[in-house]
């Protein structure tokens, strides 16, 4: 009949507090002694993500609990998700209570809620031993829902938009957020100060709030000041200054106007939602997240393999929230491999490409495609990006201990690969070996982005998450980052694009003219002899290169490197967050590639696309 929470702890994201739930299932019909009851979990990430740390039942007999830390192996012993089985010694009446208690640890992501459900298994028939073991039952109406929500506010963050809007407004979110940076609420009003442009005005905040800012003729962070004497005792502003008897927190760099008629625009699109088989959070609220809560210019998901009903909830969600100037949003899916990942994405919903759409491609390796979609790339535009290029699956199949995929297999370059995902939650994929603060967690498996530029790939730079939480842009450090990153952090690909509108994004992105960013909102305007990031650059033997560089962050710049082939050709400090420096970087003796990284003092980091030089022969060259 139902399976009711009794006694809701208001659970919320933790690492270590446990949570003690009380459950009453009702049965819909007379039980014998003897029957088997199971407990289930629905949804696959919330089964990785709970940890059950203690069972107890009234009326039975416990047979099987659920590890809180279990083994790979035992996860894929136990595909039905089964938390608790027990035996009914006395059996169970229609309608009459059977009592649980469940202590928990929820997880770190707000909203990913732990659906249960009661199965049910007969006695087993002693007089027929050749029967077959009776198979559970679901009791379709016994299902609830152990719900988690933000903690107690840890941090605030100021995020505004890199650009004023056609309007002249700079949208900004101020954001309570608890520790592992999901929007949360001050216990009362606090009344803050902002000061932006000079001005400054007193806030009464709670909740996130969405404020539109006149635009600043310079560079400009909104400063935000909080009285530490209005927080709580459970309340903190961990990534505030602290000034006198005020906690003050610094937004990131606006700028009154980007390189030509270009703007910035910061987005996400590699997360994964309840449409992916392992994923969790309605796409809706996925794309309201990206918009108002992490404040995006554009967002795009990766789900696995969607077709039917679910890619027609995509596009109508994609296309609901699509507002041009405002918002952007296209089209992607994720094609998941044994021989390395990559994600397909295009600004039509019909597209061939689309999971099972015309062009037949519902899987397959990359290598094995790459004939099918260069003939299609020459008649329908799409984009192929790459990820996890560098890296070996965490994960191994219990039948011989073998990865569940390898290293992307870097062959020919080709057409519809313009772009790579550079970093992600399994880590910097630039190249094989590197020092602990540049984040390059798996190293030395030959199929880095340095290994790619080297085979005479072009590929532009992005950032993505592959989060598995409906969290677009958000990385959770004790989930899938098995606690090496912060545990508040936020990558983003930032894009120069003449608007924020869905194909302009699109073509920008096809033109490489992106950077990537990882706990920074950094601003990058990176050329070589005037040739934007991403663009190739044609120069005839013995051209003095000269590159540009105007950045703005949020802290001071530990280091900024121009790298070409590999090889670091320039390097320096600065004390400042705002640099606008132009680098002499040698002459031209053959075709290379340089990109800039860069370091923050506070961890951030940068990389911006390659500028590609191409050396030509001249006539005097053709005739030696």
């Amino acid at each position: 009949m139902s399976l009711d929470i009794l006694r809701d702890p208001k659970a919320h994201c933790t690492l270590c507090r446990e949570f003690t739930y009380r459950l009453a299932w009702r049965p819909e019909k007379h039980y014998v002694a003897g029957t088997q009851l199971e407990i289930r979990s629905h949804c696959l990430r919330a089964f990785h993500s709970w940890r059950f740390t203690g069972f107890r039942m009234k009326g039975g007999d416990i047979t099987f609990r659920w590890k809180v830390r279990p083994t790979v192996s035992e996860r894929w012993h136990n595909p039905e998700r089964v938390l608790l089985r027990a035996r009914l010694p006395y059996g169970a009446r229609q309608g009459e209570a059977v009592e649980l208690e469940l202590t928990v640890i929820p997880p770190v992501w707000a909203g990913v809620n732990n659906s249960l459900s009661v199965w049910t298994s007969d006695v087993p028939n002693n007089f027929r031993p050749d029967a077959p073991p009776p198979q559970p039952v679901s009791e379709s109406r016994s299902a609830c829902e152990l719900t988690v929500t933000a903690g107690p506010v840890e941090r605030f963050s100021v995020i505004s938009r890199p650009m004023a809007d056609a309007a002249g407004n700079v949208r900004t979110v101020l954001l309570p957020e608890d520790r592992f940076g999901n929007p949360s609420r001050f216990e009362t009003a606090v009344d803050c100060e902002l000061e932006w442009n000079g001005r400054r005005q007193t806030l009464s905040l709670r909740d996130p709030g969405i404020m539109e800012l006149p635009l600043s003729k310079a560079v400009g962070r909104a400063v935000v000041s909080i009285p530490m004497n209005r927080l709580s005792a459970q309340e903190n502003i961990a990534n505030g200054r602290r000034t006198g008897d005020r906690l003050i927190v610094t937004g990131n760099p606006v700028w009154p106007a980007g390189p030509g008629c270009l703007r910035p625009a910061f987005g996400e699109f590699h997360w994964h939602t309840d449409i992916s088989g392992d994923g969790q959070r309605p796409i809706r609220e996925a794309l309201r997240c990206a918009r108002d809560i992490l404040n995006m210019d554009f967002a795009a998901p990766g789900d696995h393999n969607p077709q039917g009903d679910q890619w027609k909830a995509t596009v109508a969600a994609l296309d609901e929230f699509n507002q041009p100037d405002r918002f952007a949003t296209f089209f992607g899916w994720e094609n998941g491999t044994d021989r390395g990942h990559e994600n397909y994405y295009f600004t039509e919903p019909e597209h061939p490409v689309r999971c099972g759409g015309a062009a037949g491609i519902t899987g397959g390796t990359p290598d094995s495609l790459i004939a099918r979609l260069r003939e299609l790339h020459g008649r329908s535009d799409f984009i192929a990006i790459p990820h996890h290029t560098n890296s070996v699956a965490e994960v191994r199949k219990p039948e011989d201990d073998s990865p569940f995929w390898h290293p992307y297999p870097w062959g020919e370059p080709q057409p519809y690969i313009p772009l790579v995902e550079l970093m992600q939650i399994r880590g910097n994929q630039e190249q094989n070996v590197y020092a602990d603060a540049w984040r390059g967690w798996q190293q030395n498996h030959g199929a880095s982005v340095q290994d790619a530029l080297a085979r005479g790939h072009r590929l532009g730079f992005t950032g993505g998450t592959d989060n598995h939480c409906g969290w677009p842009g958000r990385v959770c450090a004790d989930a899938e980052g098995k606690g090496l990153y912060p545990a508040r952090s936020v990558i983003l690909t930032g894009v120069w694009t003449p608007r924020v509108e869905r194909q302009a994004i699109f073509d920008s992105l096809k033109a490489r003219h992106t950077w990537a960013v990882w706990d920074t909102r950094a601003l990058v305007d990176f050329s070589v002899n005037g040739a934007p990031a991403g663009d190739e650059l044609t120069v005839t033997p013995g051209t003095a290169l000269k590159a540009h560089i105007r950045l703005s962050a949020e802290d001071a710049l530990q280091t900024v490197e121009l790298v070409s082939e590999g090889r670091t050709v320039w390097q320096q400090s600065f004390a400042e967050p705002d640099i606008d420096v132009e680098i002499p970087i040698g002459v031209a003796d053959r075709s290379t590639h340089f990109y800039l990284r860069a370091l923050l003092r506070n961890g951030g980091l940068i990389y911006a696309s390659p500028v590609f030089v191409t050396v030509a022969e001249t006539k005097i060259d053709k005739e030696k």
